[in-house]
């Protein structure tokens, strides 16, 4: 009777090269032994043979199944088959998800000439596990301007100003410009992080006087200064309480409206999500109305005049009148 085969014992060192070459190929790499040789060698810093690496990628072959070698001329290269490097949770993921890898796939590609390149790399040959070829067409980041664009080079050093005292906690006095006017305003501010929307680099400032957080274009900020620590209560920043009720950026009163989309534009409408706390309401005459809460920002109100004549507002009766004078005063301009 033949003996089973005894189990290989690994040492310390040889267990971490090991598992490191493991993780390599979980990256869908492939290596012939010198290559891997020549990885270990550089990532190890240590004085070992060829041979030496040979028998772990042997031991690896031994501990994981899904190991293979592949013939490519007269090279042998070691991989990890590919239901192994297959996602247990692909089955699972939906339509949006997919959606969301194609999109991060072709956004990725905007980096490839940055100092994370290699990185990219790597990340982007797992996505492509998930989302297979380059269907999400990556040009439309650059052409469709619709909210037209702002050249940030000159702010730079500007922008990287902002980003330590974000880092460092540092209080700042700053000179900006309001988003919809000319009004210039000298405040005391500590900025909690940025983001991109609608063409723009957008800070997050909490300012004291303001009792409460600002969204200030970066473009708007003329100035910024070092300034002493606010010694006062500072509340954390609630990003879901700052955005869930603001149709754009801007501040502006909260109020509850009902809007009544007729028919020819209503399945549009009643499709979509404008709000977390939205509620809509099909009517027999195949219109829909929607109620929500919503800052009457000047955002918000520039949208509900881009919907056009497939739109009544049902209320509040300030809205109403908002739009109304918003109108007079393009038609004044225009006549």
């Amino acid at each position: 009777m033949r003996k089973p085969k005894p189990k290989t014992i690994i040492g310390t060192d040889q267990a971490r090269r090991v598992i490191w070459m493991y993780n390599r190929f979980l990256e869908g790499n492939s290596y012939a032994s010198a290559e891997m040789y020549e990885e270990i060698i550089k990532t190890f810093k240590v004085n070992i043979s060829l041979r030496t690496v040979q028998r772990d990628l042997r031991i690896l072959h031994e501990m994981i199944p899904n190991m293979e070698q592949v013939n490519v001329g007269r090279q042998v290269y070691w991989q990890l088959s590919k239901n192994a490097l297959t996602p247990l949770y692909l089955s699972k993921i939906d339509a949006n998800d997919k959606l969301g890898f194609y999109f991060l796939k072709a956004y990725l590609k905007q980096f490839k000439n940055s100092v994370i390149s290699d990185e990219l790399q790597k990340l982007s040959k797992k996505i492509e596990k998930i989302a297979d070829g380059n269907l999400y067409i990556e040009e439309s980041f650059n052409s469709i301007a619709e909210h037209g664009k702002y050249d940030y080079q000159k702010h730079n050093v500007f922008f990287e100003d902002l980003l330590q005292a974000i880092i460092n906690k540092q209080w700042l006095n700053i000179t900006y410009r309001d988003l919809f006017t000319t009004e210039i305003h000298h405040q005391f501010a500590l900025f909690r992080g940025f983001f991109f929307f609608r063409g723009s680099i957008l800070f997050i400032a909490f300012v004291p006087r303001k009792h409460g957080d600002l969204a200030i274009p970066l473009e708007n900020i003329s100035n910024s200064s070092p300034a002493e620590p606010y010694n006062d209560y500072v509340p954390e920043f609630n990003a879901k309480a700052f955005f869930e009720n603001r149709y754009g950026v801007s501040d502006g009163p909260l109020i509850n409206v009902e809007l009544q989309f007729l028919p020819e534009i209503a399945p549009l409408y009643a499709s979509r999500q404008w709000h977390p706390k939205q509620e809509v309401f099909p009517q027999s005459d195949d219109s829909v109305i929607i109620k929500f809460p919503i800052m009457m920002n000047a955002e918000f109100i520039k949208w509900v005049m881009s919907i056009g004549k497939g739109l009544k507002i049902l209320s509040p009766q300030i809205l109403i009148d908002q739009v109304k004078e918003q109108c007079e005063a393009v038609l004044r301009l225009n006549s």
